[in-house]
């Protein structure tokens, strides 16, 4: 039985790899718009039906972003979703654990090379943070999410494009932990001055300084969370 091939997916996969040729020839920036759908079909010579194909497949993947009656963008950080690892369908009730073990082999590090590379406008950066952190704190909110932004600060502050793409990760186990721990007295305090000793570090250019306060702010949160399970009967990770 001769197999007749599906010409018009095969055509919009392609228009697929050429578009993501741009991306990668910087033709197209991150943040920067696309020409439209009609442009583009006039460009690459084919169907308008063609192109919304191959943008639909794009977008699925994460290097483009619809945005509804303003047109197609160039994803921020194209390529990269925001679960690569698919942790958030992981069901194993210890996959905070696991995401703890994780961030201990690999945050440490990124501290290390945020004291030796970050510029004075990273530094800036943190600096608003903690200062914003502080008062959500006093105020008795939820900080979650300075929380996320300081550690992913940090993590940009490497001037390391793919530690920046481990964020989802970090960020991941951050929103994990937190809601794991934020009913442990005195753990948002904790987190704050370990995150003054990251930061002093950093401004100090105190490599070892800033590995060792983040080592020791990771395994303060897992002995918090260490607690939890114990109560609960769960696996509790041994300090790294």
């Amino acid at each position: 039985m001769l197999i007749v091939p599906n010409l018009r997916k095969n055509l919009s996969k392609e228009v697929s790899s050429l578009i993501i040729e741009m991306i990668r020839n910087n033709k197209y920036e991150p943040g920067s718009k696309l020409p439209n759908e009609m442009e583009l079909s006039k460009m690459f010579n084919v169907s308008r039906t063609t192109i919304r194909e191959a943008i639909k497949s794009l977008a699925s993947n994460n290097i483009v972003e619809i945005v509804r009656g303003k047109g197609t963008f160039v994803a921020e950080k194209p390529g990269l979703v925001n679960d690569p690892l698919g942790v958030s369908f992981i069901r194993d009730k210890n996959v905070i654990i696991s995401l703890f073990e994780t961030r201990l082999l690999i945050e440490p590090k990124v501290a290390y090379l945020a004291a030796q590379r970050a510029t004075a406008k990273d530094i800036i950066k943190l600096e608003k943070l903690l200062i914003s952190m502080e008062e959500v704190i006093a105020n008795k909110e939820n900080h979650r999410d300075i929380d996320i932004e300081f550690h992913t600060n940090i993590a940009k502050a490497t001037q390391n494009p793919i530690i920046e793409r481990i964020i989802p990760i970090i960020i991941e186990s951050i929103t994990e932990g937190y809601f794991e721990t934020v009913n442990v007295p005195g753990s948002a305090h904790k987190a704050l001055r370990y995150h003054k000793t990251i930061l002093n570090s950093i401004k100090k250019k105190d490599q070892y300084g800033a590995e060792k306060a983040m080592k020791d702010h990771l395994n303060e949160t897992l002995k918090d969370i260490g607690i939890l399970e114990k109560q609960r009967g769960g696996l509790v990770c041994e300090k790294l």
